[in-house]
């Protein structure tokens, strides 16, 4: 699921592709249909690791079959940067769907399983979150979130 993670930065800040629209949406779809749709329904988010047969790349692993918070939400902006805005907005709702019914709210994960496990509590990948503000606004300041210039203030 993380394979484009250096185009979507690239993207991300305004910096040329490093991979071509054309195969960056085909991995997309490769995604979307093996990790996403076939997982659960897409109920539970994006899985890492998903052959297009729904099988494990690594079937003695656990990291395959998680769902990881923060590479969702760096994804679902990627899908977003793309142009496939359902898709991003699919993945997030998912996403915090199995977060607060799981009661993590206030402890995010790292990884929430299909079996309703979950480890690594207080993980700040989750922060990607923000990755979504960015594609959504193109970089605009949080409101409320103004900072005075420098040397002017506390």
């Amino acid at each position: 699921a993380d394979q484009l993670c250096g185009d979507f930065y690239a993207r991300l800040l305004g910096l040329p592709p490093v991979v071509s629209d054309e195969r960056s949406r085909s991995a997309l779809g490769a995604i979307k249909e093996a990790c996403f749709e076939a997982f659960a329904g897409g109920r539970l988010g994006v899985a890492n690791g998903l052959r297009r047969d729904g099988t494990p790349l690594d079937p003695n692993g656990t990291h395959p079959l998680e769902v990881w918070t923060g590479i969702n939400f760096g994804l679902a902006a990627y899908y977003r940067l793309m142009g496939d805005t359902s898709t991003a907005l699919a993945i997030c709702t998912a996403v915090v769907d199995q977060v607060y019914s799981g009661g993590l709210q206030f402890r995010t994960p790292e990884a929430i399983t299909a079996v309703n496990t979950f480890r690594a509590c207080h993980y700040l990948r989750a922060m990607a979150i923000w990755a979504l503000w960015a594609t959504h606004t193109n970089w605009q300041p949080i409101p409320g979130a103004e900072r005075p210039a420098s040397g002017q203030g506390p």
